[in-house]
């Protein structure tokens, strides 16, 4: 996919609730309203982070978990489709009581403490994620044109 061009759609402003789980929350708020085209971004705080990291040599997601209370910084990410399905990519970036910063790829496990969202919507087809022989990742691809 090299480029494609979107209207912009409905914006949804969310509050997750405390003690839910942040991608799951995410996750089920999208497909709940059919959304296929968006782009995210959200602050707050987190009880415990779960993330990922994408060794690229290796082609493989390395897990890891942050056990205490860290501020959102920023998170950013997009929804697009993967296996016909709405598909959440996201990351996000943490900082603990002394101000040092962790990020990654968010993983189920991020224990939301108060976080504030942002969905952006798109109108047009969805982008398509495929897997990219490259880089071992499902990216995105063009959508197909409609008949």
């Amino acid at each position: 996919m090299s480029a494609h061009t979107f209207q912009p759609g409905p914006v949804h402003l969310l509050r997750v609730p405390t003690g839910d789980d942040l991608l799951g929350y995410l996750e089920d708020f999208v497909t709940a309203n059919g959304i296929e085209a968006a782009w995210l971004s959200y602050l707050g705080a987190v009880q415990t982070a779960a993330l990922r990291y994408y060794d690229q040599t290796e082609r493989e997601y390395c897990d890891f978990h942050i056990h205490q209370h860290l501020e959102v910084i920023s998170g950013m990410g997009n929804v697009s489709l993967l296996d016909d399905k709405p598909f959440i990519h996201t990351h996000a970036v943490f900082a603990d009581a002394s101000g040092r910063a962790f990020g990654g790829h968010v993983n189920h496990g991020c224990v939301v403490w108060a976080l504030e969202v942002k969905i952006e919507e798109f109108e047009g087809p969805a982008p398509i994620r495929r897997f990219d022989e490259p880089t071992g990742l499902s990216l995105w691809h063009r959508p197909e044109p409609e008949a």
